[in-house]
Formats: structure tokens, C-alpha cells, sequence
């Protein structure tokens, strides 16, 4: 079923001063359906490389956590944070992360019309996140 949809990446930011960032994962919600998806990377070498100062353990910690947290986002929960925060993607978001002044940060919220979300977050993720990943080597 096609439909309408919102998602927003979420950045890494090692340095608030600079503002550097580095996606490293996205969530995808349904407009017309209490149904949220995300995706965060489990690989740090890019962010890693990038900034070397990266507490690889902490990241990769947070990056479960968080796919943990969506994860667990059924459509009863999703239509109870709807219903209490409005229907924004952002309020589901915050719900999970709140505005904060920690490394991980979201983009601004993007919409467009299209299919199922399983689709949209292998789509969305293979082309912001992992198409700059690096390949591993053997």
C-alpha cells in the first residue's frame, strides 16, 4: 500500500563546535499508519576513521540501544505517542532521543509518498548510511 511518510537521519556529531557529523542511522514512520521503522550502523570504522577520538564501545553501545528502542515501537505504541505527543515523526523521535547536547543528533524531518517501510528503510539506510561505509577487508 502506498502512502505518504517522513523520516530523519540521525547524525553523529563528535565535535559540537565544528558540527562535523556523520549519518549513522535513519527512521522511517507511516503517515497513514501507526507504523515506525529504523536502522542504525553497528560498523564504526567510518566514524572511527573520521574521528579518531571515538569511544568505539560507548558508540557501539548507544547503536544498540537504539535500534532496541525502535525496535520496540508497535503500532499500539506508536498510535499511544501519536495520540499524546501529535503526529509528527519528530514527537516519536524525541520520545526516544530528546534534544540533547550529546554527539547523536537528528536532520531535519524529509517527507515523500511511496510503498511498504521495510523497503523504505533498506532504501533509505543503503543509500545515506551505508553506501559510504568502508568495505572490509580480508
Amino acid at each position: 500500500m502506498e502512502g505518504a511518510y517522513s523520516y530523519s537521519i540521525t547524525r553523529y556529531v563528535h565535535d559540537l563546535q565544528t558540527g562535523e557529523f556523520i549519518n549513522v542511522g535513519v527512521v522511517v514512520a507511516l503517515c497513514h499508519e501507526p507504523r515506525v521503522a529504523a536502522k542504525f550502523t553497528m560498523d564504526y570504522r567510518r566514524v572511527k576513521g573520521a574521528f579518531p577520538g571515538l569511544d568505539v564501545e560507548v558508540f557501539l553501545a548507544r547503536m544498540r540501544r537504539l535500534q532496541a528502542c525502535f525496535d520496540a515501537i508497535d503500532a499500539a505504541r506508536c498510535s499511544e505517542l501519536r495520540a499524546r505527543e501529535g503526529g509528527s515523526i519528530e514527537a516519536l523521535i524525541h520520545s526516544v532521543l530528546p534534544v540533547e547536547d550529546s554527539a547523536l543528533h537528528w536532520s531535519p524531518v524529509s517527507t515523500g509518498v511511496c510503498g511498504s517501510l521495510p523497503v523504505l528503510i533498506e532504501v533509505f539506510y543503503r543509500r545515506l548510511i551505508a553506501r559510504h561505509e568502508l568495505p572490509f577487508r580480508h
